[in-house]
């Protein structure tokens, strides 16, 4: 009879199979609080910053630049009027300088006779073509058959194209950006492989944050309600959770429901916007009008900005002297050329009549 192994002593606990030792997983409970207080703390943090930088950005839009923008019309209305016809001179010279260069690279010969042929195409344009729409999507491509060109709706490749990528440019409205004034329902391409929580997510964010059901509708709502209709599209459930999560502490006003996760989460969504919004304040501050409602210096800020704009009008006059001059060297050197072929035919056309 084969003998049995002796029974090792246990002293009052069990000693578990050895082949079961190692997969053994002993649950240890973990005191939170500390952790949840860190990330609370975070999240308050970029709320304050978020908020303080938003205040500072509005400030500058809604205070200090249409004071400025007062302030500068009346002390320097003149001189701003003259800046803006002197800029449409200048606009219309630089017009003509571009077609006569452009003239000259492609259609040869020398800068006179560019000038020449600009000069009598501006006072008798091309009629468009006989042929309609089609034809003149034709010579644009330069007379190549319809097969070659994108654009023509007889072309075998678009229809390709559109069942791969769909069609591009149509002049209809978004429809997520479209409402219906009776119940505030809206209509939304549906991702494709969209789940049922991304659903109800969007349907709770629309719910918080569409247009038509807002009696204001903060910056911070209309940022929100973009990010949401391009979660949506995108198929990121995450991200929508983060937006319904900021929606429902705005209202309430506590993160006492909110689990460390997703404050965690929304505190980076918060993070984001306020480096975005500083990039915006790092332009703002170069800006002369900015902290204006809060300046007292309107004396020598006034001297300051005369100069600058007296110094700005005299350049531009002697920019626009130097175009000046160069068109008239093209204009007299082309009144010494004799008239081109399509002169000659428009004065023998003329005199037919």
């Amino acid at each position: 009879m084969p003998r049995r192994a002796p029974k090792r002593e246990t002293q009052g606990h069990a000693v578990p199979h050895p082949h079961l030792a190692n997969h053994c997983r002993a649950l240890v409970q973990v005191d939170g609080t500390d952790i949840r207080k860190k990330i609370k703390k975070d999240y308050e943090k970029a709320l304050r910053d978020l908020n303080h930088s938003r205040r500072l950005l509005d400030q500058f839009h809604q205070t200090d630049l249409p004071q400025f923008t007062r302030w500068l019309n009346t002390r320097f209305g003149a001189l701003l009027t003259e800046l803006r016809e002197l800029n449409l001179k200048m606009a219309a010279d630089d017009a003509i300088v571009f077609m006569v260069e452009n003239e000259f690279m492609f259609g040869g010969g020398s800068y006179a006779r560019a000038y020449q042929r600009v000069m009598e195409l501006r006072e008798n344009p091309k009629p468009p073509p006989p042929g309609g729409e089609r034809d003149r999507k034709r010579e644009s491509f330069g007379g190549r058959p319809d097969w070659e060109n994108p654009d023509d709706e007889d072309d075998p490749l678009k229809a390709i194209f559109d069942e791969m990528f769909g069609e591009l440019g149509s002049d209809e409205e978004p429809r997520n950006q479209r409402g219906s004034q009776a119940g505030h329902h809206i209509e939304v391409p549906v991702p494709v492989h969209a789940s049922k929580r991304l659903k109800e997510l969007y349907r709770a964010v629309v719910r918080r944050l569409h247009p038509d059901s807002q009696r204001e509708m903060t910056a911070q709502k209309t940022e929100w309600w973009h990010q949401a209709q391009a979660a949506y599209e995108a198929g990121d459930a995450e991200q929508l959770e983060v937006i319904l999560t900021l929606c429902e502490i705005g209202d309430s006003g506590t993160t006492a429901h909110t689990s460390a996760s997703l404050l965690q989460r929304t505190t980076a969504q918060l993070k984001s916007s306020l480096r975005e919004i500083k990039r915006q304040l790092a332009g703002r501050r170069r800006d002369p009008a900015w902290n204006f409602s809060s300046r007292t210096d309107h004396a020598a800020m006034a001297e300051h900005v005369g100069r600058e704009l007296t110094g700005e009008l005299m350049a531009m006059r002697r920019r626009w002297l130097d175009t000046q001059e160069l068109i008239a060297r093209w204009k007299a050197a082309a009144e010494r050329l004799k008239p081109s072929r399509r002169r000659r035919q428009s004065q023998s056309t003329a005199s037919l009549f």
